[in-house]
């Protein structure tokens, strides 16, 4: 006999994966977050309309990773982490392979964008959605 859905035991610590994928969004939000900082440090503050929205996209994707790291270790949603991941993840990598942003720091380039790509994947198994799930049925 099986128990009903809102009985069965959901374990309250995250899947491995699903650490893996929220430690690599944290440690993936550090590089757009710098970017940002330096950015500003070399502007001295005098930014025009759309030099605000090239700082404006990394910061709030990086903040997006780091909401989504949170949300994901507390078992209410994977699809801020993915998103935000897999965006960034994508400007990154084309930016570094179509317009050449890292053409002396090639690697670093890439691994930047391999970082929250990564994240946005390993989110996004099966496991860590079913896990998600089950833990906001039971909440």
């Amino acid at each position: 006999m099986s128990l009903p859905p809102s009985e069965v035991a959901v374990p309250r610590v995250p899947p491995v994966t699903a650490i893996a994928a929220a430690s690599m969004a944290v440690v993936s939000a550090c590089a757009p977050g710098f970017f940002v900082l330096v950015a500003l440090g070399f502007s001295g503050g005098n930014l025009s309309g759309p030099d605000w929205l090239l700082l404006f996209v990394p910061l709030a994707l990086s903040l997006g990773l780091l909401v989504g790291a949170g949300l994901l270790v507390r078992g209410r949603s994977w699809q801020v982490l993915a998103l935000a991941g897999g965006v960034l993840g994508l400007l990154v990598i084309g930016g570094t392979l179509v317009g050449s942003w890292a053409d002396d720091a090639l690697g670093l380039g890439l691994s930047v964008g391999l970082l929250p790509a990564a994240a946005a994947l390993l989110a996004s198994t099966s496991t860590v959605r079913r896990w998600v799930a089950a833990r906001r049925r039971t909440a």
